[in-house]
């Protein structure tokens, strides 16, 4: 309920939320009020009292809507406005001074309706300003004065308006670049992460792991020449048991030295293959979106180093979740292909899409980071990364491998 209550506390889109011109409008309202009431001096006690009462009510029900019109509703608003034109109207016939409040409702108008239909109250305004004084005798001033305050009123709300969303459309586009650069700090941190892990890995495979082998394959080359020697069971039995002890305890290391390197590859990748990886990943934005996502696998599976294996894993993370961020779709599709020169990444949604080429002339951090990072982690694994995209969608981001540079070596 205090949710709602918020909501409804907060101005229309349309009215430009702008503390410094409701101050300026408050200041030109108490200025022309306390001016009205010097027309007390000389006037009949009963027009006087009525004059004060006028006064008063105008000033209540113009300082009390400017707070409370948001709440009214767009009917509230307009009964709100017709009552002030009205009291306007009912002083203006009794004292002249009272006309010149119309510059206040000009500004009050567009604040309540900041659309045509505020520029339809301001004709009003202007018609009624001039017909007033139709019975005194019209002037060129008369006429003149109130159509310069009204394009002056226009042309100040114009100008105020304009700057509130220039300045709205700044503070969003700090909000997403501090949010941009705080996702690209975290996606270098895990990539520097995910380097070093997989540079561990490789170097407890090629020298510790690597060691142990050889040194079971060596143990079974010695048990072969102890046979060769031509001595009886008894005198091999001690030797034998020594060695088959040494080789148990080397094979016991090498299972805890790939345990270690399994540990080391990134987490949805100990899943045993990329395909998995992928579906996992497509689960986890699905349930926390709600989105259709569809993972396919097409060609014979070929297993790739850890660095290409990860970098399409990481691409995929971010197509997906792009999509999820920012697109609008109902359903994403994401095929894994393996063909014998290559293996190929589509992640396709059926969103809003965007205009690729308008996107890439943006400066460098503007909303465009997340592909950029995609390009770059594509040419480090020597491929290339394609975004196809148009308003109105779909969007589809593609990234091909040479199969032959990533394949992965045949551990020993």
């Amino acid at each position: 309920m205090s949710s709602r209550l918020v909501m409804l506390e907060q101005p229309s889109p349309e009215v430009p939320d702008n503390k410094a011109l409701d101050i300026g409008i408050t200041v030109l309202s108490v200025s022309l009020l306390l001016i009205s009431l010097g027309a007390l001096i000389g006037m009949p006690l009963n027009l006087a009292l009525l004059h004060i009462v006028l006064v008063s009510v105008f000033s209540f029900l113009l300082f009390y809507g400017m707070v409370e019109m948001y709440r009214w509703g767009r009917v509230g608003q307009s009964l709100w406005l017709m009552t002030l034109t009205s009291l306007w109207v009912a002083d203006s016939l009794i004292t002249p001074v009272a006309v010149y409040w119309v510059f206040i409702l000009f500004f009050v108008y567009l604040r309540a309706f900041n659309n045509w239909v505020g520029l339809m109250w301001v004709a009003l305004g202007l018609g009624i300003s001039i017909g007033i004084q139709i019975p005194s005798g019209l002037s060129l001033g008369a006429i003149v004065g109130p159509i310069l305050s009204a394009l002056v009123v226009v042309a100040s709300n114009y100008a105020f308006t304009t700057i509130a969303r220039v300045s709205r459309e700044r503070e969003q586009l700090i909000d997403e670049l501090l949010a941009t650069r705080k996702q690209l700090a975290e996606t270098e941190r895990e990539a520097g992460v995910s380097q070093e892990r997989e540079r561990l890995a490789h170097e407890i495979h090629d020298t510790v792991a690597q060691g142990l082998s050889s040194i079971q394959m060596l143990l079974h080359a010695a048990e072969r020449d102890l046979d060769a020697t031509g001595l009886d069971g008894e005198a091999l039995a001690a030797p034998k048991r020594r060695m088959e002890t040494a080789r148990r305890a080397a094979s016991n290391s090498l299972a805890e030295t790939r345990a270690m390197i399994a540990a080391l590859t990134p987490a949805p990748l100990k899943e045993n293959s990329l395909g998995e990886a992928l579906h996992r990943i497509a689960a986890d934005f699905g349930e926390a979106s709600g989105m259709v996502i569809e993972v396919e696998t097409d060609g014979e599976a070929t297993q790739l180093q850890m660095r290409a294996e990860a970098g399409l894993l990481r691409i995929a993370q971010g197509a997906v979740s792009n999509a999820v961020q920012h697109s609008g779709a109902g359903r994403v599709r994401v095929t894994l292909t393996y063909n014998p020169g290559e293996v190929r990444l589509d992640v396709v949604d059926n969103g809003r899409g965007f205009d690729v080429a308008a996107q890439g002339a943006q400066p460098t951090g503007l909303g465009h980071l997340g592909l950029d990072a995609m390009r770059t982690r594509a040419a480090e694994l020597g491929g290339e990364l394609v975004v196809e995209s148009a308003p109105g969608g779909p969007t589809a981001v593609s990234v091909a491998l040479p199969g032959n540079i990533n394949r992965k070596e045949e551990e020993t």
